[in-house]
Order: C-alpha cells, then structure tokens, then sequence
C-alpha cells in the first residue's frame, strides 16, 4: 500500500512539472481580439482626476480648459466611431456654473484610435470653498463595446489663486507667552505650500531658549491653513492653526498647541 502511495505522489508531481512545458511548447498565444472604448483617466485611483485651475480674478470672465480623452483598445477600425456621453446624476459640478461642454458626443476617427472631449472649466465664476466633481458616463459608442469597467471617470475642479509668500518677515506674536516681536522665512515647497521657520513667532526661542519650531502651510486663495504639525519642544505634542493673507500683503496666522500655549502673529514681509 505505501509503494501505491508513493508512485501516485511522484506522478502527480511529474504531471505538474510537465504542463507548463507542454503548453510553452503547444504555440499556443492568447491574444484578446475584444474592441471597446473607455475613459483613460478612468484608470486612476477612484476613477478621478484633479484639475487645479489658478483663479486671476474673481468673477472675471476667464476660462480654462481640460480635455478627458476616451480611448478605443483593440484594432483601429476604417470607420469613425462615435461616442455618446452623459452627466452622472451624482454630479456636484453644474453645467453653465462650473463648467461647459459644448457637444456631448464626440468621434474617434477612422484609423484613429483616441478623442478627446473638450471641458471649459468657468474659472472666474467658482469659489475657493467649492469642490465641484464631475461626473461623465459613456453612454453609447454604436457598435463599438462600453468599457464595464472603465465607462465612468469623475473629474475633480479645484481653484486656486497667484500665491507667492515666500521671503523674510518681521513678526508681532500677541498671546498666552504675551507679545514677541521677531523674524522668520517663509520658503515655498511646492505651488501653494509653504514653510515657515518658527510657527510660533518666537515664543519658543525668545520665552523658552528653545529651537524654533517650523511647520508646513497651505495658501488657497489667501486661506491660510496649517495641519497638524509636530511640537519640537513638548514631546508628542502638535501644532495647528489657520489665517489669511490681506491685501496689504501682510499675513495673519492664528496657532496653538496642545499644551494650550497659542498666539496671534502678524507678519509683515522686509525684503
């Protein structure tokens, strides 16, 4: 009985070492011969981009534009292929408010094998606290396949404004530690977000001989926020605060800490 069991082992064995030559060896190639259209950008974590458009002046007239390419996967074809497509009832974005499309279907041509759908995105017209989504569904492509997978893409419209803070600034802090004057740098990381050298405006430095404490903010539209940041001198501590830049070019940043130390800092720029 053990000398049955052991030549059934082996055989299986064998078997399974041999058919991956034996289909390498068949000639055997799937290929997938399907034809469908889909979103490119539907592909994307979420189905969904972002489109971040910089705002000159409010309620202006100006309007960008993005386009939302729709690919056809498979062999090109001798005939144009047109594809229809429709707004998500899920939708926050509002035609004529947010943005315009000027034909909703649009023709992938004869031997081609991508179009692009033309989004005019109505800059002048949104608001810094809106998150307009888009949503766009192929509804249609004749006798071309939808995509299941790929037949809906959300596009995400944000605005923001001309932002350049960068520099060395002159700082009145009015708080819990009283009032310190001092001098910090602002460095910009990338559009929008900035460092600033001593988030306290010298309070650690000046009243606690201690570092200066940075930390990384955002500039939306004059909006300033600062997330969560570690606290260099209370162990285990953050930062946080929020602000505004005035038209004067003076900077407001209110902040506090976990250990309940917070100010007020003024920043006027010196150079």
């Amino acid at each position: 009985m053990m000398i049955k069991k052991m030549f059934f082992f082996w055989a299986i064995l064998l078997g399974s070492l041999m058919l991956p030559a034996c289909m390498e060896d068949s000639g055997f190639n799937i290929v997938w011969t399907g034809l469908e259209v889909e979103f490119e950008k539907s592909a994307l974590p979420d189905h969904a981009f972002t489109e971040v458009v910089f705002q000159e002046d409010r309620r202006s007239n100006q309007v960008d534009q993005t386009m939302v390419r729709i690919n056809l996967v498979g062999a090109q074809l001798d005939v144009p292929v047109n594809v229809l497509i429709g707004i998500d009832t899920s939708s926050t974005a509002v035609q004529g408010v947010h943005y315009n499309i000027a034909d909703m279907e649009v023709t992938i041509p004869a031997n081609g094998s991508f179009v692009d759908l033309p989004v005019d995105i109505l800059t002048g017209n949104l608001d810094a606290a809106e998150s307009p989504d888009l949503v766009l569904n192929i509804l249609d492509a004749g006798d071309v396949k939808v995509s299941v997978n790929y037949r809906s893409v959300t596009l995400r419209i944000r605005v923001a404004c001309p932002s350049d803070l960068s520099g060395t600034y002159s700082t009145v802090t009015v708080g819990t530690e009283g009032t310190v004057n001092y001098q910090v740098t602002i460095t910009e990381i990338e559009p929008l977000t900035y460092r600033i050298s001593d988030i306290t405006g010298g309070v650690y430095s000046l009243n606690y001989g201690e570092d200066d404490n940075p930390a990384i903010f955002t500039d939306l539209c004059n909006e300033i926020t600062v997330f969560d940041q570690p606290d260099q001198v209370f162990e285990n501590g953050t930062f946080n605060g929020s602000g505004r830049v005035n038209p004067d070019g003076t900077i407001v940043i209110s902040w506090e800490n976990d250990n309940e130390i917070s100010g007020v800092t003024t920043l006027t720029k010196t150079d």
